[in-house]
């Protein structure tokens, strides 16, 4: 009965028990995925905030079942269902797409409340460029 508690206790011991602890990624992802992270991940950079939820309908568009985890791991595994261009070609669109989705409120607003176009404007230009860059992925990585 001791061995059994010693075993469990240096299994306990050697076990990430907490959730700091990071399994480390090995995958070898290609280059286009760190460059769409880059542009369209960060909300002060595409203008719009991709939200978990977004992530997990773009997969269903692309027909990538992928889990509910933090947005980092979740694009990641969304990555890794692209293995050819015609998988980017509908997951680039499926991201124009909810881009569109989003910036359509702040047109709205700025239809309702002339006074804040600017900041507004300033969001929609943003996620443009955006999808400018997205247009360009398959191009330049496929």
């Amino acid at each position: 009965m001791e061995d059994l508690r010693k075993e469990f206790e240096n299994y306990m011991a050697d076990r990430c028990v907490t959730s700091a602890c990071e399994e480390e990624d090995t995958y070898e992802y290609p280059d286009y995925v760190e460059a769409i992270n880059a542009e369209l991940m960060p909300p002060s950079k595409s203008g719009v905030y991709i939200s978990r939820w977004d992530l997990k309908m773009v997969g269903d568009a692309i027909d990538a079942s992928i889990a509910m985890d933090t947005r980092a791991r979740m694009y990641k595994m969304l990555m890794r269902s692209v293995h050819d261009a015609e998988t980017m070609g509908r997951l680039l669109g499926a991201f124009t797409s909810l881009i569109d989705a989003k910036i359509e409120p702040y047109r709205e607003m700025m239809e309702a409340y002339p006074a804040s176009a600017p900041i507004f404007q300033d969001k929609i230009d943003k996620a443009e460029r955006t999808k400018a860059f997205l247009e360009t992925v398959i191009d330049t990585y496929f």
